[in-house]
């Protein structure tokens, strides 16, 4: 073989260094985002994918219909699991737009997490419902696929290069 497939390593190797990075900076998971009323209400939770017994921080983003964050909301959070109410949270008055909740799940699958936006100039609550997902072993399940990944491709540099030097030896 030549030298020249050894350029391709690099190209391997960057696709998990791009992989892990790209997990770390953009959650795949639990971010979404709705627009009711003249609102649209943002989530994402910290760590991006929560896991079962670890504390996460689900933040709110409530944003006006030019998409400036609102200054004063008022807003009420329930969780369900399998439609069992598992948490509720009374409504509350918040400030610059932003609510970050503590919280932490006990149990892994779909959680959905219902929203009760007060609209403080009519008077009126606007509810959506959000589906967050807990995994049980999700940051260890992903760095050994990561690590199992390299390994491999370790494993092959290595082949080609001890085939290389086996096969200059027999000539």
């Amino acid at each position: 073989m030549k030298k020249r497939f050894y350029l391709f390593l690099p190209i391997y190797f960057g696709f998990f260094a791009v992989l892990g990075a790209y997990e770390v900076v953009h959650p795949p998971f639990s971010t979404d985002s709705t627009r009711i009323g003249n609102y649209e209400i943002k989530i994402e939770t910290t760590p991006p994918v929560p896991e079962v017994a670890k504390n996460t921080q689900i933040h709110f983003l409530v944003l006006d219909q030019n998409g400036n964050p609102v200054d004063n909301f008022r807003i009420g959070i329930q969780i369900y699991y399998n439609d069992v109410l598992q948490s509720s949270f009374l409504p509350a008055d918040h400030n610059l737009g932003r609510y970050d909740l503590d919280y932490t799940f006990s149990e892994s699958g779909n959680h959905v997490i219902r929203v009760d936006l007060y609209d403080l100039k009519n008077g009126q609550i606007l509810s959506h419902a959000f589906n967050v997902g807990v995994l049980n072993v999700y940051m260890n399940m992903f760095t050994y696929l990561v690590i199992a990944g390299v390994s491999g491709a370790t494993g092959i540099v290595l082949s080609i290069i001890l085939y290389q030097k086996k096969f200059k030896l027999k000539r």
